[in-house]
This record gives structure tokens, C-alpha cells and sequence, in this order.
């Protein structure tokens, strides 16, 4: 599969948001856990990953956000899954994910968490 990964960081109230678009695979999986950690170093451990722009996931991808999601734990912060797509729900889902991961329809939603955590 493969193609460019795109991504941006915003910060979002007490959050960052990391927007992904394209395919999240063994090429690109590792720019995702780039900007995901350096998105925690930067603006704090409380992480939303807006995913409404994938097109494509395979386990590697989930790889990722389950590390992603113990180092935000880890930090004392956690992790949102916002707007995740069709492929993304799916492999969440046949693997028992969602019930670990917390995910919201937008990133309006999962911003909305952590408002009230400060």
C-alpha cells in the first residue's frame, strides 16, 4: 500500500490534536508515532488523533496507537481517537480495541474531554 502520511499538529485547549490523512502502514506508521510523541513532548500528554482523514489501516497502524496510547498513560495524560473512518473502525473493532481505546465521532467531542480535566 503506502503513500505520504499527512500530518498537523494543533493545540487544542489543554490537548494537542494530531490531524493523519492517508494510509497508515509499515511505511508510514512510524512518522504517525513521530508526531503523535513529539505532540505530547511539546504541548502536554493529553492527545487527540483525529483520524478522519485515513483512507487505510492495518495492524501496524493499531500498533502505534496502542503505543501511543500507555505512553500518554504513562505521562499522566490519555489518549482520544476522533472521527475514525471506516478502515480504522474496523480493524479497532474486529481486534476488541474499542473497548480500550475512547473514541468520539469529531475532534469537537473528544476536545470536550478534556476540558473538564484541569
Amino acid at each position: 500500500m503506502s503513500g505520504d502520511l499527512d500530518l498537523s499538529t494543533t493545540h487544542e485547549g489543554s490537548c494537542a490534536v494530531v490531524s493523519v490523512g492517508g494510509e497508515i502502514d509499515p511505511d508510514t506508521a512510524g512518522e504517525l508515532a513521530d508526531a503523535a510523541l513529539t505532540a505530547m513532548r511539546e504541548i502536554g500528554p493529553s492527545l487527540v488523533l483525529d483520524l478522519s482523514g485515513v483512507t487505510f489501516m492495518d495492524s501496524t497502524g493499531l500498533k502505534v496507537l496502542l503505543a501511543v496510547h500507555r505512553r500518554a498513560q504513562l505521562a499522566g495524560g490519555r489518549l482520544v481517537l476522533a472521527g475514525a473512518t471506516r478502515p480504522v473502525k474496523r480493524v479497532v473493532s474486529i481486534t476488541g480495541l474499542d473497548e480500550t481505546f475512547v473514541v468520539r465521532e469529531n475532534v469537537e467531542a473528544a476536545v470536550a474531554i478534556f476540558g473538564t480535566e484541569d
